[in-house]
């Protein structure tokens, strides 16, 4: 019975550490939704500001992606979608999409698709995203803003993503 104690134990003890391990590989950096465009939703353009934080002692390299992706009931929670969640990609891409998305820094002077952030360092950079005049109008458009680590051994495949949301309303209905 000794014996099935301790093992019990030293399960126990190996499960507890394996978990701290994933956890704060989970917490090695944070992207996030700093501010939500303030334009009518009749305008073409938006511009969201986004910051991405290092929070491990060395520096590091990150890659930013969009995709449009289909709406869904949990994304009508904005303030909940300004923190990135770890990137688990179950989401259903759309492969044309009506609206374009693209990065950049944070003075707007450069596109961008890698970040690299040396220890405990953050930076902001803008998600704009520009409506084509093939756009449905009077629909929901859902793009995952993603950012993922790259290349480094000590870590696995850690990404994170947050979900921006779009209205694209009928130019013609009064208070749009």
């Amino acid at each position: 019975m000794k014996n099935k104690s301790t093992l019990t134990f030293y399960s126990f003890l190996l499960l507890c550490c394996y978990s701290i391990c994933v956890n704060a590989q989970q917490n090695v950096f944070d992207l996030e939704i700093v501010n939500y465009s303030d334009k009518p939703d009749a305008n073409v353009e938006h511009l969201h500001l986004l910051s991405l934080t290092n929070h491990s002692n060395k520096t590091m390299s990150f890659d930013l992606s969009s995709n449009e992706i289909t709406c869904k009931a949990e994304y009508d929670d904005v303030v909940s979608n300004k923190i990135g969640k770890a990137d688990e990609n179950k989401e259903t891409l759309i492969n044309t999409s009506s609206v374009t998305v693209e990065i950049y820094n944070k003075t707007l002077s450069k596109k961008i698709n890698n970040i690299n952030l040396n220890a405990n360092e953050s930076i902001t950079f803008y998600v704009k995203t520009t409506r084509q005049n093939n756009t449905e109008i009077g629909t929901w458009k859902c793009f995952k803003i993603a950012a993922n680590l790259l290349d480094d051994k000590s870590y696995e495949k850690i990404g994170k993503s947050v979900i921006i949301r779009s209205f694209i309303p009928n130019p013609n209905i009064l208070g749009h």
